[in-house]
């Protein structure tokens, strides 16, 4: 009897199914991964209430009722002879694919932006995950959320026999997507960070900035997250419904000149304007969250010229950043921030608990494990 994998899919809202489907098939320069954690991105918000799938440049999808999760960790299960990699090298798998030939690839940026999750390849009408998927000829394994996945070798890397899965799966949609854009700004010990939009992004961020030995001001009213921050030790969380917020939030900052770093995490404008209030002149604004629909309105002269504001913003991880990033979860504080961060942990086979209690907001990042 040949091998299967098992997919989850959701093939209505609010439903969810494990389908068998066959083993992945790969080229060369490509593994498959028995997968062991897939942590939740989006999946519950977007597809599992609303069906809602995302788009990405040009208007293409990357995820589909039966492609879901773009996070993980696991084990090689297979790779073509002649790769730098063998079967049992437990590795973090970063999202996307790789062309190599792209200015993202050529340049060590994050894999987001490769042409071939941009673009279609010759040949194909699908791009990202499921482009990954088609360009294989493979009848599953885009995705995170199987027992095995397929990933390209360029965005495997090895975790340090010391790391556990649980911390290393937070080197993506969460602690990985905070720490490269903090890189990208460069925080510094001593540094204000404002971080608003709390969500696992967002958390990220937090533990990201703490590792930093920056100062965290959090904006945010949700009683269940404001825990989890007190928890991980940031002191100043101040309500953005306060009619005095901006006062609070620049008391906390050198001279009162405001925030070094505003990180909006949820993509809602009413945190982004926040944002761009609270940096100081020079400060860095960054968008690390997104909303299908949601439009920020502003003047660049009055947000941008005038404040001499640095706008930046990235989906997830860049190559240049992930060996400090590893050597960063190999902390024991970080690891316990993580701890607190991944709040619930389920077997793959009861996701819609793990979805229902992402819509709900009761939680910081889940994990599925998706050998269960």
């Amino acid at each position: 009897m040949s091998k299967q994998n098992t997919v989850l899919t959701i093939p209505e809202p609010g439903q969810f199914a494990l389908e068998e489907r066959p083993f992945p098939r790969i080229k060369p320069g490509y593994a498959i991964i028995r997968t062991e954690i897939a942590p939740v991105c989006l999946e519950g918000t977007r597809i599992w209430s609303r069906h809602e799938f995302e788009e990405l440049f040009g208007g293409y999808r990357s995820d589909y009722p039966d492609g879901l999760g773009h996070e993980g960790v696991g084990v090689i299960e297979e790779v073509h002879p002649g790769s730098d990699f063998k079967v049992g090298d437990r590795v973090i798998v970063f999202q996307g694919d790789h062309c190599g030939q792209c200015h993202s690839c050529r340049n060590a940026l994050s894999p987001t932006y490769c042409d071939a999750n941009i673009h279609p390849r010759d040949g194909q009408t699908r791009v990202a995950m499921a482009g990954m998927q088609d360009w294989n000829d493979s009848e599953s394994g885009g995705w995170a959320m199987a027992r095995y996945r397929i990933a390209p070798q360029a965005n495997l890397y090895r975790i340090p026999d010391e790391l556990s899965f649980k911390h290393a799966a937070a080197a993506n949609c969460s602690l990985g997507a905070g720490f490269s854009n903090q890189e990208l700004m460069d925080v510094r010990a001593g540094d204000t960070v404002l971080v608003a939009g709390v969500g696992f992004i967002a958390l990220g961020h937090i533990i990201s900035a703490l590792y930093r030995n920056a100062t965290v001001i959090a904006l945010a009213r949700n009683p269940y997250r404001c825990d989890l921050m007190r928890r991980m030790g940031v002191a100043h969380i101040i309500d953005p419904d306060d009619s005095d917020w901006l006062e609070q939030v620049k008391a906390l900052t050198y001279q009162g000149q405001g925030v070094d770093h505003a990180v909006e995490c949820s993509g809602a404008a009413y945190y982004q304007e926040r944002c761009m209030d609270a940096a100081r002149i020079y400060g860095n604004v960054n968008f690390s969250g997104h909303m299908p629909d949601e439009k920020l309105d502003f003047v660049a002269l009055d947000r941008v010229t005038h404040p001499a504001h640095k706008l930046s913003g990235q989906h997830d991880v860049r190559v240049l950043d992930r060996e400090r990033l590893v050597r960063a979860l190999l902390d024991k504080d970080l690891q316990r921030m993580i701890d607190v961060m991944v709040t619930h942990e389920f077997p793959m086979s009861r996701a819609g608990e793990a979805f229902d209690i992402q819509v709900s907001k009761q939680c910081g990042k889940i994990y599925l494990y998706t050998q269960q």
